[in-house]
């Protein structure tokens, strides 16, 4: 998924909107039982800068399926999260732009992983599973004698 500045400059623009649908090929989350649902939606503007850098913004929507952490129900959660990035050529701090084209990707791999959840929860105030007597606490009581 690249962005080619080159052809947006031979079109005579400065902006140029995107929407992509994307597949990644990396192993992105490392909770158990939880992966990513495919398709990853991605959309956003690219603003040429300069002659070899850009500005891009956009936003990623992912979705999470898996077992919750705590108590193990079945939970899909969706995500949208938010990036701007400033790209340009042989950027040794970020992202860089590589024979006039930008590799997005990269980007939303990234931002994928730094919104990724810790736990995985189906509420955030998921009581879990009982260690004791192992019923679900958000569905029953606890059966323990103590």
């Amino acid at each position: 998924m690249f962005l080619d500045l080159r052809e947006i400059q031979r079109k005579g623009k400065t902006e140029q909107d995107f929407f992509y649908e994307y597949q990644t090929q990396d192993i992105l989350i490392d909770i158990p039982s939880v992966e990513i649902q495919m398709p990853i939606k991605v959309l956003g503007k690219l603003t040429l800068a300069e002659k070899h850098s850009a500005y891009v913004s956009g936003q990623v929507q992912f979705s999470l399926v898996g077992d919750c952490t705590r108590c193990l129900k079945q939970t899909s959660i969706n995500y949208v999260a938010n990036f701007e990035e400033f790209v340009v050529e042989n950027n040794q701090d970020g992202y860089s732009v590589v024979n006039d084209k930008i590799d997005l990707g990269k980007i939303v791999n990234d931002v994928i992983l730094t919104n990724l959840p810790v736990n995985f929860l189906c509420d955030e105030n998921c009581l879990g599973i009982c260690l004791g007597c192992g019923v679900n606490l958000n569905n029953e009581a606890c059966k323990c004698k103590n």
